[in-house]
């Protein structure tokens, strides 16, 4: 304690100096928007740099599991091009139909830091500005839908999950095509809210829930979750549902952030509609 007491007063000044220096570069970095927008995307450069190579371990002592998600990511993808292709003159011969080409395409990416354990998760992905990607993108897995594309980095993003309360997504009843918005209560990343469901719908354990399509963001007909159990609200025409989500996300791995290619269109004639 003595020797610690002689190094601080023997080099007050030095450390004073170097303290006075932290705190004059934090206020500049804080109160200057061009260097605190640099340093933000430094520490999640940085960040992304760091979760990359730890996960890039637990990857490795996963293959088994990791070779299972890609079969099913390849069966995925074949039924989403089939529909693109036309079968012409031999059972080996497809010739891409250019007329027919899709409006959604889907930039594979790979979560490399993820939480569920919070009321505001967030994962992390190892592909940004320069594979394609920017903020307001959805993200799905094989399984189902994951969330919404906040950040993003020349090399990383952020996603917003379904696990964050303050993300909705718009879903529908697969059978009925009612539907309802998607909610996350806080208490199970398994499971999560449905509401605004009419009450005279018929429903059972079970039924299947998928993305509506009636925002830019999601294409319908994504899986989302299967209905677990449900309650009328007193006094009023709606029910709310409890659903087993189709993505588990401890597990999730590998994902598909999605380009909408008409989405600035369908938005800026929304916007038209709405302003009248």
């Amino acid at each position: 304690m003595r020797n610690l007491l002689r190094f601080l007063l023997r080099y007050n000044f030095p450390i004073l100096f170097i303290v006075l220096e932290l705190i004059a570069l934090l206020l500049l970095v804080l109160n200057n928007p061009i260097p605190h927008t640099r340093f933000h995307t430094s520490i999640q450069t940085v960040n992304g740099f760091i979760f990359e190579r730890s996960y890039g371990l637990k990857q490795f002592l996963d293959l088994k599991h990791e070779n299972n998600l890609l079969a099913r990511d390849n069966s995925r993808l074949r039924v989403l091009v089939k529909p693109y292709f036309d079968l012409k003159d031999s059972l080996d011969a497809y010739t891409y139909d250019s007329e027919s080409r899709g409006t959604f395409q889907f930039v594979p990416a790979r979560v490399i830091n993820n939480s569920v354990n919070r009321q505001s998760n967030y994962l992390t992905l190892d592909k940004g500005s320069l594979s394609g990607i920017f903020p307001d993108m959805a993200v799905v897995a094989p399984d189902g839908i994951v969330g919404v594309v906040r950040n993003v980095s020349a090399h990383y993003s952020t996603v917003i999950p379904i696990l964050n309360s303050k993300l909705q997504v718009s879903v529908v009843l697969k059978n009925s095509n009612y539907f309802g918005s998607l909610v996350w209560d806080g208490k199970n990343y398994r499971e999560a809210i449905v509401n605004e469901i009419p009450t005279h719908i018929e429903l059972e354990k079970g039924d299947t829930l998928v993305t509506s399509g009636y925002s830019a963001l999601f294409p319908p007909g994504e899986m989302v979750g299967v209905i677990e159990s449900y309650e009328e609200l007193q006094g009023g025409s709606f029910r709310t549902l409890r659903i087993s989500l189709s993505t588990d996300f401890k597990k999730l791995s590998r994902v598909y952030v999605i380009h909408n290619r008409g989405k600035e269109e369908r938005l800026e004639i929304e916007l038209l509609t709405d302003d009248r």
